[in-house]
């Protein structure tokens, strides 16, 4: 049977990533003689699409424990600007529930992780001695070690340099697709 909070989680994570922005932008990087460079070369050139959804077990030795339902639909870009959207929902009765969420800014490779920059919401559950349910301005990295589906998938959370997530895929995948 599929617990019930789980359900609720992925058909919030299903909208978001649905409505999840996909525009792609121009670069504003000034070149010679004033013009940018979007200007002089036209948008940015997309390099590749990361998309995935599913469930995933916080792994020590990462902050948070338990079970968090996830989506990603992000597009990066050859300037190191990006587009899309994460939102990463950890269950009642992890150590640290909440909804983390935002919109994907710029991205880098750090040798053959992916690192996508995020300004975002979070909203934390309300449990004994936190409050919870109004969301608060936040900026985190998530770090795409493996992709691939359950077993396989593994990426990592970060806020302020702080590891708090190591997430390993139990359902759905993370997909890299090159342009």
């Amino acid at each position: 049977m599929i617990d019930r909070k789980l359900l609720i989680a992925i058909a919030i994570i299903a909208s978001v990533v649905i409505t999840a922005c996909s525009e792609v932008t121009a670069p504003q990087k000034l070149v010679p003689g004033g013009l940018t460079a979007a200007a002089i070369l036209g948008p940015a050139t997309v390099v590749a699409t990361i998309n995935g959804g599913g469930t995933a077990e916080m792994q020590p030795p990462g902050l948070a424990a338990g079970r968090t339902a996830f989506g990603m639909e992000v597009t990066l870009l050859a300037d190191g600007s990006a587009t899309g959207h994460v939102d990463c929902v950890d269950q009642h009765g992890d150590n640290l529930p909440g909804n983390i969420f935002g919109e994907v800014t710029s991205w880098r490779m750090e040798g053959q992780v992916v690192v996508l920059n995020v300004t975002g919401k979070l909203v934390r559950f309300p449990r004994p001695g936190v409050t919870g349910g109004h969301p608060v301005p936040v900026s985190f990295t998530v770090k795409i070690q493996q992709f691939g589906g359950a077993g396989v998938g593994h990426w990592t959370l970060e806020v302020g340099g702080r590891l708090f997530c190591i997430e390993l895929l139990t359902s759905g995948q993370i997909v890299y697709r090159p342009e």
